[in-house]
């Protein structure tokens, strides 16, 4: 089998910019022939059938196989755009499932709630820990806020009692 080298232009087309002059680039494309020529000439020596099996096995297994489908899927899964963009959408559903679905936990009242509102059509009553803390001075104070229409505008009152219930006082705030 005779071995075919790179030509002078070929040569010279692959590493004309390496070189400052022609001589220079003539000289490295001899020794580059001088070098060949040397491994050409060099005996090789007969492998064995067993040898040849070996280099065979150890070549056909660093070729990669035909995948499967589950692995063709696993390997675009892996792309960073694709999981990128998976997250987003997998992230937007389990917005939208628990936005639309409203849990209903039930309400217990505990005995020091900060603040409670009851609310009716036209009327807010505020009770709790702030409002005692705000009207100290009265005893079960609330805060009611309350329109005579829908489109009137809020008018607060507070309610509580003085004198352990004895005197009911009514206060526009």
């Amino acid at each position: 089998m005779q071995n075919q080298h790179l030509s002078f232009e070929e040569f010279k087309a692959l590493f004309q910019d390496s070189f400052d002059s022609q001589e220079e680039l003539l000289r490295e494309y001899n020794s580059f022939l001088l070098i060949f020529k040397q491994l050409d000439q060099a005996p090789v020596p007969d492998l064995s059938s067993r040898e040849k099996a070996n280099i065979f096995r150890r070549s056909w297994q660093g070729q990669p196989q035909e995948s499967s489908l589950i692995l063709t899927w696993l390997g675009l899964f892996r792309q960073p755009a694709v999981t990128f963009a998976l997250g987003i959408v997998i992230g937007c559903i389990l917005v939208l499932a628990v936005t639309n679905d409203h849990i209903d936990l039930p309400l217990t009242v505990s005995p020091d709630q900060l603040l409670t509102v009851e609310k009716t059509k036209y009327t807010q009553t505020y009770k709790g820990k702030v409002i005692k803390e705000l009207y100290p001075q009265f005893e079960n104070p609330k805060i009611v806020v309350e329109r005579a229409e829908e489109s009137s505008s809020p008018h607060r009152v507070l309610h509580g009692t003085l004198d352990d219930g004895k005197i009911y006082v009514v206060w526009n705030l």
